[in-house]
């Protein structure tokens, strides 16, 4: 299910997420839901947003760093506006893999 475009904003600005921000979308089982939040991401209309490919197994797998410090959260006032296109799925999907 959707969440409504005001949940939505406050989530991301909860999180310090702003529009302007370049976000990589992640799962622990290598892209399981990630995906889904790449298209909520999307809907909402977050334009730089990408799932990393295989997730966080392939990327630990990789050899690349992972960072696990906590960090301050600074809250934004993030607006999320409502993408008016419909997406078609995999054409889309597949050039936002990093």
């Amino acid at each position: 299910m959707l969440p409504s475009e005001e949940a939505f904003a406050a989530a991301c600005s909860a999180l310090g997420i702003e529009n302007k921000d370049g976000v990589v979308v992640y799962d622990g089982k290598g892209i399981f839901s990630a995906a889904r939040v790449w298209w909520m991401f999307r809907v909402f209309g977050h334009e730089s947003v990408w799932v990393l490919d295989g997730g966080l197994p392939k990327w630990r797998a990789s050899g690349y760093e992972v960072e696990s410090s906590a960090y301050a959260i600074l809250k934004s006032n993030a607006a999320s506006e409502a993408a008016e296109k419909v997406y078609q799925g995999q054409p889309l999907f597949k050039k936002n893999v990093l």
